[in-house]
């Protein structure tokens, strides 16, 4: 190069701020030529860039003048000889551009695919459009793209803080201004640009100022054949390969990347969007608000064979949908014997409304589909980010696909696209000819979509399951029909390994039920069995499944034998059975591992098992209180304490449970469908403030004569079956000269009690295990020897608050979470028993109280922060004698008053729910206490 050259190249660069390199005065690696140093001048440009592919092949200059040409500073010190491999490929633009290319539209090789019709995957890459020409005019060979990073004329202005990406080269014929620049278009959030740029030392960053600029980064292979990844400065040069080390390699520019997943897109059907992977763009639509239904093909190893895994993809993946960011895929569910697939994303998408499954999949009526393909492609926009659609009439169908001989143009990138029925997916596009599409050797117009209509129960199971395990029992064969026997259901574990059931004779499939496609299970040999356990027996965990007992022969309106639906094997029984019997459901978990073991029983109310009615019955077990609930379609409907836990480590059944050692009885008859479990809690009962055994109902606690605290668990039952004496509890001793109330003061959903004694020491005993906690308790206050004590909730923390009546003035108090106290009543109160509780329904904590004569007081509170007792209504009278205790016993979300009269009937009178006490019933006879609460 000559020193005009050099002069004119460096004051080009510095005139705009472009970069510099430092050290020992070298201001750039110059090309010489030790003979003929100014040959160019004479050469057009085709004919100086085949010069310069001699000189990179080492064929340069001939061997007549006896030596290869070196790479120099300005000083002549010569540091590389050029007698490395080939910078550029061999000739041929065109062929060599489809060589680099790995797009799935064209047809597959001869032999790899299995079926007819190409694939509608896309790689996101295209031929860079008009490379020809830009080779003959700049000498950079410019191979694909997704026409988001573009080439660009160095003179264009900065548009705010982002301007051009630069890239500086040793080669002043590389570029259009005579100083071996090029300048790039970074023009959108992610973006790759494949190309091959030679003897490339700097790259400038598009932002104009700190802070701006995208993060690109860029890959580089060096003559010596080092692969080299560079993260550039986003507003600043960042040197590479003889830039960063003079004594370094010539480097080769291979591509250019910005941001990660697709770029932003946009359409108007807000809940279409492009799933990208690695070398894949395709279409999806979200379902739900997390997950996406799309095209396995996308994801699977040969796009023409659309077979994946369950399980997280194999790459990076993501999912854009209009105006929302990109997303990551953390798992694919894919649907047997079809081009279908679920794909989770790592969060929910808001704001944006997911599309139902059709019910049907017509032919011979125009259909919608919609996706982001090539077929929008022009010559001056060649990216694919805005929604192409198509107008579809499908001639033939099969259990599993729609067909047409002939279509709309419909180009690669719709593979998952939806196909609308009245604006529900009735099928996904997989596959067509894409004749006329761009870039593509497509023949014929057929088409192929993967049916969707009759996936809504396998979808929804999925979509909406954040269970650990999840049997679906309709991933039903493509060459199934009802009443095929079952082999296997396979298990969406989303988290640790799965647990595929595999069925015995007397196991079908059944579709065209509620719940379709599902299992039925004849009643005599039929069950599904996993390898090995899903829950821990001795820890929390949950259960849940869909069923239909069958009628019978007869015309029995219920189940009259014992049918399991799930259990888990231990050696010599079930750890746990979950069965329907005589039209009610019921639970229980055996007491140990041995043939005839003590069983711990829940059962619902009759009538919650009707026959030929579909029920979700869902179990949840609370190891540390013991606390088994039996939930019915969502509802608590009862619970019974489990402690004497132990570990079944057999397998899980569906339809049976093991009888003894070597016996699998009590068969199931009926139909199944979405069989869960979870390692934890699925459902948690709603928070009460008296509730002790955790099973989201208000408990009643008393003592007796012998000082023995008692809690009676609510069953949830009615009259004399509302709370268990048979079930009852102690949960304390020596608490007969003890003043105490009932309230969740720790704020847990778990009800703790608080007392004092004669000393005044107010203590609080936080509920471990169902029972106050002697070893935790926690000093709360001093001085209550002489106050009435009385807890409730008056403000909008969640913690209780305390109200107390100081006999010896009448003063009423109230202490706002347990603290600094508020004098709500100057005198009158003395002797009054409180019982505070949100009698109105209006969300603030009222006091009912009784007072010296026995009379009965509603007092509303009218404050929207605290307490502010408005004017008395009386609400009864002859009350002196009565024991009693606040709390919403029925679980109407009312408060009522639960009071023991002077013949040890238990009675609960109901609130209203506006203040006032409906008639009361009896829940209890010949009880003898000495306080309740």
């Amino acid at each position: 190069m000559s020193a005009h050259a050099t002069s004119l190249r460096s004051s080009a660069r510095s005139s705009e701020g472009g970069p510099a390199i430092s050290g020992n005065g070298w201001a750039g690696p110059e090309l010489c030529w030790e003979c003929e140093r100014d040959f160019r001048v004479t050469l057009s440009p085709r004919m100086a860039l085949a010069t310069v592919l001699d000189v990179f092949h080492g064929r340069w200059p001939p061997s007549a003048h006896g030596s290869r040409p070196a790479i120099r500073d300005r000083h002549h010190r010569r540091f590389v000889t050029m007698n490395s491999p080939s910078r550029w490929a061999a000739l041929g633009v065109a062929a060599a551009m489809a060589a680099s290319l790995s797009v799935f539209a064209g047809p597959a090789p001869a032999g790899a695919s299995a079926i007819s019709v190409p694939s509608l995957v896309d790689s996101g890459l295209y031929p860079y459009p008009g490379a020809a020409e830009i080779l003959e005019a700049q000498n950079v060979r410019l191979i694909s793209g997704d026409g988001h990073i573009v080439l660009a004329d160095c003179t264009t202005p900065a548009q705010g803080e982002i301007g051009l990406l630069k890239v500086w080269t040793t080669d002043e014929a590389i570029g259009s201004d005579g100083i071996g620049r090029l300048c790039f278009q970074v023009k959108a959030s992610s973006g790759v640009l494949n190309l091959e740029v030679p003897g490339v030392y700097e790259i400038r960053g598009d932002g104009q100022s700190e802070g701006a600029g995208h993060e690109v980064t860029a890959e580089l292979r060096s003559d010596d054949g080092e692969e080299l990844t560079v993260e550039v400065d986003p507003n600043g040069s960042t040197p590479v390969g003889l830039g960063a080390d003079p004594n370094a390699s010539p480097t080769m520019l291979l591509q250019l990347r910005t941001g990660t997943g697709p770029a932003p897109v946009t359409g108007e059907q807000a809940a279409v969007g492009r799933l990208a992977a690695a070398g894949r763009e395709c279409t999806v639509t979200l379902v739900a608000p997390r997950w996406a239904l799309g095209a396995a093909s996308c994801l699977a190893a040969d796009p023409s064979q659309p077979q994946s895994a369950e399980g997280p993809p194999a790459g990076e993946t993501h999912v854009v949908f209009p105006g929302k960011a990109a997303t990551k895929v953390d798992w694919l569910s894919p649907r047997p014997g079809r081009d279908v697939v679920l794909a989770r994303l790592a969060g929910p998408v808001e704001g944006i409304a997911p599309i139902a499954l059709a019910t049907a999949a017509p032919t011979g009526v125009e259909l919608s589909a919609v996706g982001y393909s090539r077929a929008g492609m022009t010559a001056t926009d060649w990216t694919t980010d805005q929604q192409d659609g198509a107008q579809v009439t499908f001639t033939a169908a099969t259990a599993t696909t729609l067909t047409a001989e002939a279509g709309p143009l419909v180009c690669s990138g719709m593979a998952g696209a939806p196909v609308l029925d009245g604006g529900k997916v009735a099928a996904v596009l997989s596959q067509a000819g894409q004749a006329g599409c761009p870039g593509t050797d497509g023949s014929g117009s057929a088409l192929t979509a993967a049916r969707t209509d009759d996936l809504a129960t396998w979808a929804n199971a999925i979509t909406t399951s954040t269970a650990d395990h999840t049997w679906a029992l309709a991933d039903l064969p493509a060459t199934a029909t009802s009443g095929t026997a079952v082999t296997a259901s396979a298990d969406s574990a989303f988290t640790g390994t799965g647990l595929p059931l595999t069925a015995t004779t007397g196991v079908t499939w059944k579709t065209g039920d509620s719940f379709s496609p599902a299992v039925e299970l004849d009643g005599v040999t039929g069950s599904l069995a996993a390898d090995g356990p899903a829950v821990a027996t001795d820890a929390d965990f949950s259960l849940s499944v869909r069923a239909k007992p069958a009628a019978g022969d007869s015309a029995a309106s219920a189940v009259s034998d014992a049918d399991t639906v799930l259990s888990q094997d231990g050696v010599n029984t079930a750890g746990f059975k979950l069965w329907v019997e005589a039209g009610s459901w019921h639970f229980a978990m055996s007491r140990s591992d041995v043939a005839a073991p003590a069983w711990d029983t829940v059962s619902a109310p009759a009538g919650s098992a009707p026959a030929g009615v579909w029920s979700q019955v869902t179990v949840t077990y609370k190891a540390s209180i013991g606390t088994v609930i039996l939930w019915v379609n969502g509802r608590n409907v009862a619970s019974v304490r489990h402690t004497e836990k132990w570990k079944a480590t057999g397998a899980l059944r569906v339809g049976a449970h093991r009888t003894s050692a070597t016996r699998i009885g009590d068969h199931f008859d009926g139909m199944l469908s979405t069989v869960q479990t979870w390692n934890g809690l699925s459902l948690t009962p709603e928070l009460n403030d008296h509730d002790i055994d955790g099973d989201g109902r208000n408990d009643v606690v008393i003592t007796d004569g012998n000082g023995d605290l008692w809690m009676y668990p609510n069953q949830g039952g009615s009259g004399l079956n509302t709370v268990s004496v048979s079930n009852r509890v102690k949960i304390g001793t020596g608490w007969g000269s003890l003043t105490w109330v009932v309230t969740d003061w720790d704020a847990d959903g778990l009800a703790d009690v608080v007392m004092h004694g004669s000393d005044g020491v107010l203590w609080m005993y936080p509920n471990q295990n169902g029972r106050p906690s002697y070893g935790n308790r926690k000093k709360i206050g001093t001085g209550w020897d002489q106050y009435v004590l009385a807890a409730g909730n008056a403000d909008s923390s969640p913690h209780a608050d305390l109200f107390s009546v100081k006999n010896s003035t009448g003063e009423l108090w109230y202490y706002p979470d347990g603290g600094s106290r508020i004098r709500i009543g100057r005198s009158g109160w003395t002797d009054y028993r409180l019982f505070p509780a949100d009698f109105d329904s209006d969300d603030r904590t009222d006091v009912m109280a009784i007072d010296r004569s026995g009379e009965l007081w509603f007092y509303a509170n009218t404050s929207q922060s605290g307490v502010d007792l408005a004017e008395r209504t009386q609400s009864g009278t002859g009350w002196s004698t009565y024991k009693a205790t606040a709390m919403d016993l029925s679980g109407d979300g009312k408060a009522d008053l639960v009071a023991m009269d002077s013949q040890g009937t238990l009675w609960v009178y109901p609130g209203k729910g506006d203040g006032r006490l409906a008639a009361r019933y009896q829940i209890g006879v010949n009880w003898r206490i000495n306080a309740i609460g």
